[in-house]
């Protein structure tokens, strides 16, 4: 019997595909004076690192707040997916 392995994607598919789903997530939570980029994505280990910027104007929420819902989505659209880490944009 042999063991299918499932052949990995080039790092800048994988990229892409992060960056996209980025894309249809950002507009769920609605916060309008933000964005979220990928900063950095290492295959090895599965990592994504994203850059927040801004927040919400009108709360006390910004992306960050929401970051653990934002792995979980990420990690079931992007099978190569291991970890996500954020950093937010220094305003100084």
């Amino acid at each position: 019997m042999s063991v299918l392995r499932k052949r990995s994607r080039p790092r800048e598919d994988v990229e892409h595909h992060i960056r996209h789903e980025l894309a249809a997530i950002l507009p769920i939570l609605r916060i309008e004076q933000c964005a979220i980029e990928l900063q950095a994505f290492d295959p090895a280990t599965g990592t994504a690192v994203l850059l927040i910027k801004g927040g919400c104007a009108e709360c006390d929420c910004s992306p960050a707040t929401f970051i653990q819902g934002i792995e979980t989505q990420l990690k079931l659209k992007v099978s190569e997916l291991r970890a996500v880490l954020a950093t937010e944009e220094s305003t100084g």
